[in-house]
């Protein structure tokens, strides 16, 4: 097993979801702790509060990964004359680093937005309903000995390499034979000074977005077992990703019907809805994480009739009815399949990188709002 430090959590979680597509008003990332901390129990939760933190002092927590930042206020004292600045005195006190992921996870390919709509069996092929980032492609062909075929292909998926469309994985290979004589002070892997070297070679290529580029080249430098990797480095005209908020599919269901689903699926005591008609059947369903009522306009020039998201106001429901398209508010509390989803993506990291750890999805942190 491998010591975990912070750091390499978040190479992870940058992968994932991309500090770059965050807001410029999120303040996502490290807000307690030092990258450096070594890691042996992670928890992951919603938020940040005072029964978060009571958890993961009784579990002898070293980092809380969250979705929602600590810290979304500038903070002009620090001191235990207010609730919430005690809370992020006592997670000092107790040594626990914070890292957070919010409106990146969000905007993300397999985050927020498609384990919402996972969770509300909206089929694949959804169409992102605001599009927050776009940016092109690029595609790496490198030869590489036949027997450090898989560890390399490994390394390249793990460093973000190889996504196209739902695809994950995605590479293409090619037999051949690969030449080269080795000078002095060179350090050869294969094969002896002044002396040339036929080996037989696979040229693996994959594709991916631009801003990975220095990851890949370094995961192929440090997985090849040449001194000098051979490697050709292509931008991909014809192929850019986008990123954005919110999901919307085609889908067929009553607004009665989601409402069933909903509560169902999210163990909800209740939820708030807005419907002329809630027998109406709607086939073009959108879902948006967080408090999202400002978007939907944008679904409904989609095609969408019926909004899901949280934290609706009296008046926001009022403008969604006037324009012909009902709204389901679940609360903002629904993204706790975070936690979930969270934990598997992280168990799966832990596989791969053989890392010491255990980790702890929350299970003290429950929603503010009750219902009576």
């Amino acid at each position: 097993m491998t010591q975990t430090k912070v750091e390499d959590i978040i190479q992870r979680i940058e992968q994932l979801a991309p500090s770059y597509l965050a807001e410029d008003w999120d303040p996502i990332g490290l807000s307690f702790g030092t990258s450096d901390k070594v890691v042996n129990k992670l928890m992951i939760a919603l938020d940040v509060d005072a029964d978060t933190i009571q958890e993961a002092q009784e579990l002898g927590i070293d980092l809380i990964f969250t979705h929602h930042p600590a810290i979304f206020k500038s903070l002009k004292t620090l001191n235990t004359e207010n609730s919430r600045r005690n809370e992020y005195i006592n997670l000092i006190k107790s040594d626990i680093a914070v890292f957070s992921a919010h409106t990146n996870i969000d905007a993300a390919d397999y985050g927020m937005s498609d384990w919402l709509a996972d969770a509300m069996e909206l089929p694949k092929g959804r169409e992102i309903i605001s599009p927050s980032y776009q940016e092109g492609y690029k595609k790496l062909a490198v030869y590489v000995p036949e027997r450090d075929v898989e560890e390399v292909r490994r390394a390249l998926h793990n460093a973000g390499a190889g996504e196209v469309g739902d695809y994950l994985d995605v590479s293409y290979s090619i037999k051949g034979q690969g030449r080269f004589t080795p000078q002095k002070g060179a350090d050869p892997a294969v094969g002896k000074i002044g002396k040339e070297e036929i080996v037989n070679e696979v040229r693996i290529e994959v594709m991916f977005p631009s801003q990975l580029t220095t990851n890949v080249i370094t995961a192929v430098q440090t997985a090849h077992p040449y001194e000098e990797p051979v490697y050709d480095l292509y931008t991909i005209e014809n192929e850019k990703k986008v990123y954005g908020y919110g999901r919307i599919a085609d889908y067929e269901a009553t607004t009665e019907e989601m409402i069933g689903k909903i509560i169902s699926k999210f163990d909800l005591a209740g939820l708030k809805y807005a419907s002329k008609d809630p027998k109406k059947l709607h086939k073009k369903i959108a879902v948006f994480g967080g408090a999202g009522a400002d978007y939907y306009l944008e679904a409904k020039q989609k095609g969408a009739t019926l909004f899901i998201t949280g934290d609706v106001s009296y008046h926001n429901a009022q403008d969604m009815l006037r324009d012909g398209i009902d709204v389901i508010d679940a609360g903002h509390y629904i993204e706790s399949v975070f936690v979930s989803e969270m934990s598997q993506v992280i168990n799966k990291w832990k596989k791969e990188e053989s890392w010491d750890l255990d980790i702890f999805p929350t299970k003290k942190q429950k929603d503010v709002f009750k219902f009576s």
